[in-house]
């Protein structure tokens, strides 16, 4: 079998209300669909989770015609070829999103050529659901992110996440912690995420703030790069740190394990390399007693590949659940996606289980 053709397809969702983080806040959710083709009438898809402005010209561009020929069931072929044949290596950003997206569409097709789920391919189903945490609680006044966590409760899961942390709002997103706690009960793990808001000083500040409110964790306070930084805090709070959803390759994560950094590890699939490189970041995390716990924020494609690598590692913890119904999710699930209770159940059709709608 060989890659014939390799094509991004563009879809976007605009938002009824802003999603917004320490960082930015946007009105539309862009996703950039990377579609494999083959000799053999399988086609898999991926999902290019990078500046989304850049995605469709390196998928097509730069990576697609690199592909072209491979056999795409020898997924480290393809991938080296991708990654390592030029002599200006690029090891981060969304040139390796791209890659990662090919290679989880190549996952894809060998489990269709195969006839076999993705999580069977990665060593075997160990579970068939998978407990997730309500993502994200993105900015809005403390009553209405209050009223929004307290839904999700209802609706099962046993964890929410919010972001926080915009300079000059810590006064009020105090009392936004503190309207989300008194929604939720004591009971209900809050995840709490400033998306490398601070510098390790305003951090500490910041998460002693959070004490009183018992959160789960406290994830990626500082710089990505700045395992150092996220060590020091771990030594003076007692709050647990999550952090890896911007590290790329499992070189990428090894000043993690260096400075006893974290207590969570997050790889993302479609940005540190794709499955493959996930699931060696992950048993690299458990063999220096780090919770891997992945990434996911982004299509249906990203969460059917986080769920058949959690399904095949039972020690990972926590799937990441976009419950906004802002995501493409559903529609692109060959059967139905189903949802209990804060538990996601893993695809069982040959590969990941997902198609673009026609």
């Amino acid at each position: 079998m060989k890659i014939t053709d390799v094509r991004a397809v563009q879809l976007t969702r605009r938002l009824e209300r802003p999603q917004r983080n320490s960082r930015e806040s946007r009105g539309v959710r862009t996703f950039t669909f990377v579609l494999v083709e083959t000799d053999a009438g399988l086609t898999g898809l991926g999902d290019a989770y990078g500046d989304q402005a850049l995605m469709p010209a390196i998928v097509e561009r730069r990576l697609g015609p690199m592909a072209l020929g491979l056999d795409p069931c020898r997924i480290d072929a393809v991938w080296r070829r991708l990654f390592a044949s030029r002599a200006f290596w690029e090891t981060g950003g969304s040139v390796l999103c791209g890659i990662s997206a090919i290679e989880v569409a190549c996952w894809d097709i060998r489990g269709q050529a195969e006839g076999v789920p993705v999580a069977t391919l990665l060593g075997g189903r160990r579970r068939d659901w998978i407990e997730a945490y309500a993502s994200d609680l993105h900015w809005e006044e403390p009553s209405r992110m209050a009223e929004t966590a307290a839904r999700y409760v209802e609706q099962g899961y046993r964890c929410v996440k919010t972001h926080l942390g915009a300079p000059g709002e810590w006064d009020r997103d105090v009392q936004r912690v503190a309207a989300m706690r008194q929604a939720i009960g004591p009971d209900v793990g809050f995840m709490i995420d400033v998306n490398t808001a601070f510098e390790p000083e305003e951090a500490l500040a910041f998460g002693r703030a959070l004490i009183p409110f018992r959160p789960f964790w406290y994830e990626e306070p500082v710089w990505p790069m700045d395992a150092a930084g996220h060590a020091w805090l771990r030594e003076r709070l007692p709050l647990k740190i999550a952090t890896g959803e911007n590290l790329y390759l499992t070189q990428g994560f090894e000043p993690l394990w260096t400075h006893k950094a974290c207590d969570y590890v997050m790889p993302d699939i479609l940005r540190c390399g794709g499955i493959e490189q996930t699931r060696r970041i992950c048993q690299a995390a458990l063999e220096h007693g780090v919770i891997p716990s992945p990434h996911n924020f982004s299509s249906g494609v990203g969460l059917a590949a986080t769920l058949h690598l959690m399904a095949a590692l039972p020690e990972t913890e926590w799937l990441e659940f976009d419950p906004t119904g802002t995501a493409i999710y559903e529609e692109l699930f060959i059967e139905p996606l189903q949802v209990e209770r804060g538990h996601v159940r893993v695809p069982t059709a040959p590969g990941l289980g997902v198609r673009l709608p026609t």
